[in-house]
């Protein structure tokens, strides 16, 4: 009887993912193991079968565990890229996926520690991020001058997102909208929370964004 993929596979393949993102590189047998809680030789038998299925991939002196397209799809952690779209002259769009993304967290480079936080407000519409979308942070208790960050402000019980600079001792806060003012602070009350890496919002209607 060929092999299935059973709940425990399943589970397997969804660690192999997890300790790729945390290791920044796909685990070996052994670490699979030790993450899973099970011994070398449970881990070689199934290791054996997902192979079978096509879902898994081995490379490297100590067969290093890649997942296949196949097994992003089977667990539902990808999703499907049909091929590429022109915002200049127009191309061909494929019907069929190329591949899958591995993952959100690993298309948007997540690592171990980043949030999300809901955009509340219009100061930073020049950059494309709207009312309503999230952008993902990742903590920082310092940024470069010219990034986006966000920081809690003196007076304020709140977090606001703006792109800093600093200057002398103190630090501007500038939007990204013209309607709104830049703010500044002595750097020693503000707060640097993190910088953003990404947004994430829906499609519709949104300013153009600004050339820096």
């Amino acid at each position: 009887m060929p092999p299935r993929l059973t709940p425990l596979r399943q589970n397997l393949l969804r660690l192999i993912v997890r300790l790729t993102r945390e290791a920044g590189g796909p685990p070996s047998a052994a670490e699979l193991a030790r993450a899973a809680g099970l011994t070398e030789g449970t881990i070689s038998f199934h290791l054996k079968a997902l192979t079978t299925l096509g879902l898994i991939e081995r490379t490297g002196a100590r067969g290093r565990l890649h997942l296949t397209d196949q097994a992003r799809l089977a667990i539902q952690s990808g999703i499907p890229i049909y091929g590429q779209v022109a915002a200049g002259a127009p191309i061909l769009a494929e019907q069929t996926p190329d591949h899958v993304t591995p993952s959100l967290d690993d298309l948007l480079g997540v690592k171990e520690g980043d949030f999300l936080l809901q955009v509340r407000g219009e100061s930073m519409t020049g950059i494309g991020v709207m009312d309503g979308d999230y952008v993902l942070v990742r903590p920082a208790p310092e940024v470069l001058d010219g990034e986006v960050a966000v920081v809690l402000i003196p007076g304020e019980n709140a977090a606001t997102l703006k792109r800093l600079y600093h200057f002398a001792e103190d630090v501007i806060l500038i939007s990204e909208n013209p309607a709104m003012p830049r703010m500044t602070f002595p750097a020693s009350e503000v707060q640097v929370q993190g910088r953003m890496i990404a947004r994430l919002g829906m499609a519709g209607p949104r300013p153009l964004a600004r050339r820096p």
